[in-house]
C-alpha cells in the first residue's frame, strides 16, 4: 500500500477536512442533491482515509514502534525484550569507529549492570515524520531525541539514527544505530557508554 495512505501526512487530513467543511457549508446553503453527493464523498474519503490509517503500519510506523519497545526494554533493564527487537548482528557507531554485534552480545553486555547498577531511567521521544527515511521496502532509517537518567539527576541526552529492516520473520528490528551529541546531531558523535 503507498506511505501516504498508510502513513497519511497531517497535511492530507486537514486538506481533506477544509474540503469537507466546504462541502457542508455549500450543502447547508444549498441543500441539493449534487452538494449532498459531494459532501457524503468527502465523509467517506476521509473515513477511507482513517481506517487505512489505523489498520496498515507502514515501515516508519512499525520501526518507531521497534524503537519505543527498545527504550521500554531498555528502561526496565529487559534484556530478553530488547534483544528480541534487534537483527541478528547490528552496527553501532558512536565516537569511535563502527562495530557490528550480535543479539547476543548485546544482551549480555556489561551495559546491562551499569544501567541496573545506578538504577538509570531510559527515555526516547521526538520521533518526527521529518527525521525518516524510507531506504527501500524493508529499509528505514528513523531519528530521535533519547537520553540516560541516573537516581542523582545526572542525565546523558543524545540523538540518534538507528536502522530498521525487515527480518525474514516479517517484523522489522535494529540493523544499525549511530549516536551523536543532540545539540550538533548528525555533525558530531558520542558514544553511548559501554555500550554494546
Amino acid at each position: 500500500m503507498p506511505t501516504f495512505l498508510s502513513d497519511p501526512p497531517p497535511s492530507l487530513y486537514l486538506v481533506l477536512a477544509v474540503a469537507l467543511l466546504l462541502a457542508g457549508a455549500v450543502w447547508f446553503n444549498r441543500r441539493s442533491k449534487a452538494s449532498r453527493t459531494v459532501l457524503l464523498v468527502m465523509v467517506g474519503l476521509l473515513g477511507l482515509l482513517l481506517l487505512l490509517d489505523f489498520l496498515t503500519e507502514s515501515p516508519r510506523e512499525e520501526a518507531v514502534r521497534a524503537a519505543q519497545a527498545l527504550v521500554k526494554a531498555a528502561d526496565t533493564k529487559d534484556t530478553v525484550a530488547f534483544a528480541a527487537q534487534v537483527a541478528d548482528t547490528f552496527r553501532y557507531q558512536g565516537e569511535n569507529a563502527a562495530v557490528t554485534v550480535t543479539r547476543e552480545q548485546v544482551r549480555t553486555a556489561n551495559f546491562w549492570n551499569i544501567l541496573k547498577e545506578h538504577d538509570i531511567h531510559v527515555a526516547a521521544w521526538d520521533f518526527s515524520r521529518a527525521d525518516a527515511k524510507e531506504l527501500d521496502a524493508n529499509t528505514v532509517e528513523i531519528g530521535f531525541l533519547g537520553k540516560g537518567e541516573a537516581k542523582g539527576g545526572a542525565q546523558i541526552p543524545m540523538y540518534f539514527r538507528a536502522t530498521f529492516t525487515r527480518q525474514p520473520n516479517g517484523k522489522m528490528a535494529l540493523s544499525a544505530l549511530a549516536s551523536f551529541d543532540p545539540l550538533k546531531r548528525a555533525n558530531e558523535r558520542k558514544s553511548i557508554p559501554n555500550f554494546p
